[in-house]
């Protein structure tokens, strides 16, 4: 159940008195074809109203890519850019970063990713204001071929944007943030450990598996007793290409989600799906006129989808 928490978003951050935290922000990549895209999230980390200790650029094997970074940023001393070997998964590239950065908080946005200017403003008086361990905000999206029609908003997840009915419109606790918009104190990973390197999608195919995120928020509740909070003013824009929305990939990510679901169980508490199992109560209990046909005909085969890997999953991991 979420924890409503008093909003704390306040435009005076930077008048407080209060020891400003230092901010690392951590930005995994790949592919020499998504570098433009790459450039504007790290231009809109440069550009933010909280001055950034150091943003990371992880780069997954690619010398002439980390190359070309260096040197669109060599005025620009906090970027750094760490090579790495071939073939790393989302997750394994993101625990390198942690273990590069020297912030008290390490933040994450995605390569494909446009925070606000005031993202880590907002992030860091979220802090201050709750004392949070770990704190997420909202993920809107940028349609690149123009808003789905097919698409229902309860499974935005399906294409990393927040979805209908993942939390209110208020500050408020919950289980887990989602990688393109999370943070945590340095402090929580030093406690409780890094991402598990057994989850997490691999932008290079070799793997679909999914929730890190989940499973790391579930291991940060039960090592140190508190969740993450989620802040809706603290928002990046999440762009989405026509590859992803095709129904054979949204089917895929949806079986995979499952399974991964599955592995979560096996790892964590009987509780750990809790989180899906008021998801999906509400998802059928209410009705949405404003829902077309086939977007009620891809919910439906979405979540069937889901339901047979998480059966798959069960089956494999007994």
């Amino acid at each position: 159940m979420n924890q409503e928490i008093s909003d704390p978003h306040s435009r005076q951050l930077l008048e407080t008195d209060k020891e400003l935290p230092l901010m690392s922000v951590v930005v995994c990549t790949y592919s020499p074809e998504n570098y433009l895209n790459l450039k504007e999230a790290v231009d809109s980390l440069v550009h933010q109203s909280y001055k950034v200790t150091e943003i990371i650029v992880v780069v997954d094997g690619v010398q002439t890519l980390a190359d070309r970074i260096s040197t669109a940023y060599a005025d620009h001393k906090n970027v750094k850019v760490i090579k790495t070997e071939k073939g790393l998964s989302i997750t394994q590239a993101r625990n390198v970063g942690i273990r590069a950065a020297t912030g008290d908080i390490v933040a994450f946005t995605d390569d494909d990713a446009v925070p606000e200017k005031n993202w880590l403003e907002c992030l860091v008086d979220t802090y201050q204001k709750t004392n949070a361990l770990a704190v997420g905000g909202k993920i809107l999206p940028i349609w690149l071929s123009g808003k789905p029609e097919h698409l229902p908003a309860e499974l935005y997840w399906l294409v990393g944007v927040t979805h209908a009915g993942f939390a209110e419109e208020k500050v408020t606790e919950v289980r887990d943030a989602f990688g393109p918009n999370m943070s945590f104190k340095r402090a929580v990973f030093e406690k409780v450990g890094y991402f598990n390197e057994n989850l997490g999608f691999s932008g290079r195919r070799t793997s679909y598996i999914q929730g890190e995120e989940p499973e790391f928020g579930l291991r940060m509740k039960k090592g140190l007793g508190r969740g993450v909070i989620y802040n809706p003013k603290a928002v990046v824009y999440h762009k989405v290409t026509a590859s992803k929305l095709k129904f054979e990939v949204l089917l895929n990510r949806s079986f995979y989600q499952g399974y991964s679901k599955a592995l979560i169980q096996k790892m964590a508490s009987p509780g750990a799906l809790n989180t899906e199992r008021s998801y999906l109560k509400k998802l059928f209990s209410r009705s949405t006129p404003s829902r077309t046909t086939k977007q009620t005909a891809v919910l439906l085969l979405c979540v069937l989808a889901v339901g047979l890997g998480f059966i798959y999953g069960r089956i494999k991991v007994k």
